[in-house]
């Protein structure tokens, strides 16, 4: 046909003309302005244009709605770094999803793209499902830690509080608050989600009268709202909600045998995340039921431990009279009566010792050097005189004693008598003891400190790295001895971190400083324990240090070996990684240009560009992972999500394969990382590319097992791997990679399935063919 679009392929050749109108992809060409030079006949159908209106004319005149869009940046990048750019976008005029790549060249810019709208369709509504299941094992999850935090939580702000950091965790979930009624108001009491900081920030829901949350503590009955955007009775705020990213809402009542205990509402991303008003609302319900009766058993729990607490007051008091000897002596320190706690603590009975001197309960030692008699006097001149040491029992075994002795004084000052009081503290001095063996043995630096930071006990690695005495330390303030080069800046941060742990809250952090001896920097480990008492108020605080320079020295080498690695990483994907994808584009378009005894020449320089493409995809995934090893956080991945996915794109990219799955693909989450998609693209692949057969057939099969792992079972009807290969793929090791067709893509499968606790194993398919069962960690 001789028409425009003919017109605008003039100056390409006709071979070439043909061939972009043959395939499958939509294609245009534009010079440098942006004037269309060329359109296929799928580009006019997919963009619903005639090749005759756009030919001649810019891009941004005919299609305004791309100024500004990612067309338009991603074009201009394209044209301006002289790179080919490849993206995905929606084209709002068009009601479609495009998927496009870009290739610059001298005279212009060659767009190829497709129709991914169907399948983009697809990938939403299995992330809408995702969503709506994460959101339903997070309520099911919070109700059973709930259930479980309420047997153990000090306050109904611990519960509020615990249930909003739990909920937040949810990807879909934006922000979530729980609200107390207060008369016609409701008043935030808790609430999670970083992005917003805090409640008092986001759109006050007291601004439109009834809205959802006074709603549903009013009426008691969950509201939903779908879309913010769409609803109706949220016009004066819906554009500060949507700025903050909320697209649907859930405001749930918290009401529990008659009494109204608030509200929990909870914000999303996602329209349509908590389903729509007229539809379900049982989890919602059972949510807020599980929260508000955590709530009602909390406090009546606070009520009951007040009430307990009161009574252990009374009946401590009575138990401690009873461990304590009391008895009183005349003004020589006769014994002159003997209660019930000391014949239990001393062994004798009242009618052995009534008018014995007290010294019967000292060391022999001790009577030699005329204690007792000085504590006698001390006693009838001060008024009273503490003690603590060994004391002798009527058996002859020691107990460590600790003694008032309190003067009885009459009207003129004349001393007629002492009250003495003993409490036997041997097991407290043992304890004491081991604790100072423990204290004292630990190469970290330790001490003790009330909750002001004054510091009560320091052990000798504290004395040892500071190079004060004991004695400065001790009585002082923390930060008033220079333990180390402590400028203002580290004197600040330790009194917010003291101040902070009195209020029970365990610190921890680094502090950077000269080592006193020689002066070098180091940096230490610090953290501060506090220790509370059985009503939880904070008693003491226990200071912890621990040399760590070493350990940062390394990590600072690590995190330069990691950038050398990361920057051969950007070469691969700039330089190396776009060279072969241009070269493979022109080897496309030689195709027409060559002749039988040229073909085989290209075919072969197209074969090895795309095993040189997949080998450098390869090298970039195994960089990646030597990068992220040193910091390698092991996640809940959605396994069922990932896989299918690699599924659908091996689908797309390979007509003739036939991929089956043995049963629905559970959705089940697994332990691994952000690089378990490149496991399943390496074996989906492996499967396809190793196969002889005219129709490639790929089978896959997913296990949930009773240990608490999960099987992925890869089969293919390829030619099978010989025995004395299947041991070796698996165990093979990095020596064993020195060609590119040295299996670096299996390599990589069983280096990240090894650290993600996991196992590869293969075998034989029957009747023929391969299978590779990759087994991972659910929890």
């Amino acid at each position: 046909m001789e028409d425009s679009t003919r017109r605008g392929g003039d100056r390409l050749d006709a071979d070439i003309y043909e061939h972009l109108e043959r395939i499958s992809d939509a294609v245009f060409a534009v010079d440098p302005e942006f004037h269309f030079t060329y359109l296929n006949s799928k580009a006019t159908e997919l963009l619903d244009r005639d090749a005759d209106e756009l030919i001649g004319e810019t891009i941004w005149d005919e299609f305004p709605d791309a100024i500004g869009s990612t067309f338009q940046e991603q074009y201009e990048r394209a044209f301006e770094e002289k790179d080919p750019v490849t993206f995905t976008e929606y084209y709002t005029p068009l009601d479609k999803w495009f998927e496009v790549s870009a290739y610059p060249s001298e005279t212009g810019l060659t767009v190829y793209f497709r129709d991914v709208t169907d399948r983009r369709k697809r990938e939403e509504r299995l992330e809408r499902q995702q969503d709506r299941l994460d959101i339903l094992e997070t309520f099911t999850q919070v109700i059973s830690e709930v259930s479980s935090a309420s047997e153990n939580a000090v306050s109904r702000d611990h519960i509020e509080q615990l249930v909003c950091n739990r909920l937040i965790e949810t990807t879909p979930l934006r922000f979530v608050w729980v609200g107390r009624v207060d008369g016609d108001d409701i008043e935030p009491s808790a609430w999670a989600g970083a992005e917003q900081g805090s409640v008092e920030e986001l759109p006050d829901d007291k601004m439109i009268g009834r809205g959802p949350a006074k709603c549903a503590a009013a009426e008691n009955e969950v509201q939903i709202t779908s879309s913010i955007e769409d609803s109706s009775g949220w016009e004066q705020w819906r554009a500060e909600a949507l700025e903050h990213g909320f697209n649907a809402c859930a405001c749930v009542p918290l009401e529990y045998r008659g009494a109204n205990y608030g509200v929990l509402c909870l914000y999303s991303d996602r329209k349509g995340a908590f389903g729509t008003q007229d539809g379900p609302t049982e989890s919602l319900q059972q949510l807020g039921d599980a929260v508000t009766h955590a709530i009602d058993t909390v406090e009546r729990r606070q009520e009951e431990r007040e009430l307990k607490r009161r009574r252990e007051e009374f009946s401590t008091f009575v138990e401690d009279v009873e461990e304590y000897a009391i008895f009183r002596l005349d003004a020589d320190g006769h014994i002159a009566s003997w209660n019930r706690g000391a014949e239990d603590i001393e062994g004798y009975k009242e009618s052995e010792v009534l008018g014995e001197h007290f010294s019967l309960f000292y060391t022999e030692s001790e009577i030699e050097d005329g204690h007792p008699s000085e504590v006698l006097e001390t006693a009838r001149r001060d008024g009273q005189c503490k003690d603590e040491g060994w004391r002798v029992r009527k058996d002859g075994s020691q107990f460590w004693a600790s003694v008032t002795l309190t003067a009885l004084k009459d009207e003129d000052g004349s001393c007629r008598g002492f009250v003495k009081v003993i409490r036997d503290m041997t097991e407290r001095k043992r304890r004491e003891r081991r604790l100072d063996a423990v204290f004292n043995r630990t190469f970290q630096l330790m001490g003790l400190m009330k909750p002001d930071g004054t510091v009560l006990k320091v052990n000798d690695a504290a004395i040892e790295f500071s190079g004060v005495e004991r004695e400065k330390l001790v009585g002082k303030h923390l930060w008033e001895e220079t333990w180390w080069d402590a400028n203002q800046e580290n004197v600040d941060e330790m009194k917010d971190a003291i101040r902070l742990a009195s209020t029970g809250e365990f610190v921890r952090y680094e502090v950077t400083g000269e080592d006193p001896d020689t002066g070098e920097e180091f940096v230490m480990d610090f953290s501060i324990t506090p220790v509370t008492d059985e009503r939880g108020e904070v008693v003491l605080l226990v200071p912890e240090g621990r040399d760590i320079t070493e350990r940062k020295q390394r990590e600072r080498e690590l995190r330069r070996e990691r950038k050398r690695l990361e920057f051969m990483n950007r070469i691969l994907r700039h330089n190396l990684l776009n060279g072969l994808n241009v070269v493979s584009a022109r080897s496309e378009i030689l195709q027409d240009f060559v002749d039988d005894a040229g073909r085989s020449h290209l075919t072969t320089v197209r074969e090895r560009v795309g095993e040189m493409v997949d080998l450098v995809e390869t090298m970039r995934s195994f960089t990646k992972a030597i990068v992220d090893s040193e910091s390698h956080e092991l996640k809940l991945k959605p396994l069922g999500k990932i896989l299918v996915r690699e599924l659908e794109r091996l689908d797309d990219d390979n007509d003739e394969v036939m991929i089956t799955t043995d049963g629905p693909i559970p959705d089940v989450v697994v332990v691994a990382d952000d690089l378990l998609p490149q496991v399943f693209e390496n074996v989906l692949s492996n499967a396809v590319q190793h196969n002889d057969k005219a129709v490639p057939r790929v089978s896959v099969s997913v296990e949930q097992r009773g240990d608490g792992a999960v099987a992925v079972r890869v089969a293919d009807n390829g030619p099978g791997i010989p025995d004395e290969e299947k041991q070796r793929i698996v165990e093979k090791d990095v020596e064993g990679l020195a060609t590119p067709g040295s299996g670096f893509g299996l390599y990589l499968v069983k280096e990240l399935v090894d650290s993600y606790g996991g196992t590869i194993d293969v075998s034989d398919n029957d009747p023929e063919g391969a299978v590779f069962t990759i087994t991972l960690q659910t929890t």
